[in-house]
C-alpha cells in the first residue's frame, strides 16, 4: 500500500542526493516512514535510484533528457 508521503518525497528528490533521515527532518515523520516510502520509490519509479554506502542509504533522482 502506498505511503501517503510517497508524493511529497518524490517532488523533494532531485539530483542532489538525499538520506532518509534528512527527509523525515523536513516532513517531521519517522525515519523508518521515510526510508520505507523510499525504497518504495526507488523499486516503482525508474528514474528514482538508490546507493547503500555502508549504513547510509541515499536516494535521489536521476535526470531525464529533453
Amino acid at each position: 500500500m502506498p505511503s501517503k508521503y510517497e508524493q511529497a518525497i518524490y517532488d523533494m528528490l532531485s539530483s542532489e542526493p538525499v538520506t532518509p533521515s534528512e527527509v523525515a527532518k523536513k516532513l517531521r515523520i519517522n525515519y523508518k516512514t521515510a526510508k520505507d516510502a523510499l525504497m518504495r520509490l526507488a523499486i516503482t519509479k525508474k528514474d528514482v535510484r538508490y546507493k547503500n554506502s555502508g549504513r547510509i542509504h541515499i536516494f535521489w533522482r536521476k535526470k531525464t533528457r529533453a
